[in-house]
């Protein structure tokens, strides 16, 4: 009897496994679309962003050559107006901006950099609606070194959100010298955008 019980408990512990086994794996991003999506760019990301800054193009031409990752998901009217939009490169002479929209809703754009030794920098990118909320919000942090190249980035997106943030990306081993965030951000209805410029740190 209790030979046969072991192996009736056996075989549901097996096909329970089983079951499980096969079901789809889901993240949070795909289980709704306001959940923030955030991506760390790779080493081609990065080159491409570099032959890219300070071109005449679209947002849209933009998000589609570097984060189509961004786009996932996101409604093809949103994405129209993508590229219907110039992209605005971050001006590295100024601050952190505000764009305004009829004085009533605007959107701050900030970044933030961190030396924690001389090893490592972490760095990342904030868009901040004044209120209500947007279809679809974006912010990147781009990380410049001394001689004005972009050697890092991370970038966030939401939809139906008021906000995104990156959180902090690590780059470690940083080559001597001083390094600070350009951010860039914009929402899609409403149209508003900016750009940010952070203080420096400097390796070692």
């Amino acid at each position: 009897m209790t030979n046969r019980i072991n192996r009736q408990l056996v075989l549901l512990i097996a096909i329970s496994i089983l079951c499980i086994g096969i079901l789809p794996v889901v993240s949070a991003a795909d289980m709704s679309d306001n959940s923030p999506r955030v991506s760390h760019a790779t080493p081609e990301q990065i080159e491409l962003i570099n032959q890219l800054w300070g071109s005449d193009i679209t947002i849209g031409d933009y998000m589609e050559t570097v984060h189509p990752e961004h786009l996932v998901g996101v409604p093809d009217d949103v994405k129209k107006d993508m590229y219907q939009r110039k992209m605005i490169w971050p001006d590295g002479e100024k601050e952190d901006r505000i764009t305004e929209l009829s004085r009533l809703v605007s959107l701050t754009v900030s970044g933030y950099i961190t030396k924690v030794s001389s090893t490592r920098i972490d760095f990342g990118g904030r868009s901040q609606l004044s209120s209500g909320t947007t279809s679809y919000i974006y912010v990147e942090a781009f990380l410049v070194n001394a001689a004005d190249s972009r050697v890092d980035s991370t970038a966030a997106s939401a939809q139906g959100a008021s906000s995104v943030d990156t959180g902090y990306k690590m780059y470690f081993w940083p080559a001597d010298g001083s390094y600070h965030v350009h951010t860039y951000g914009y929402t899609i209805i409403p149209s508003l955008s900016g750009s940010g410029h952070s203080g420096s740190v400097i390796i070692p």
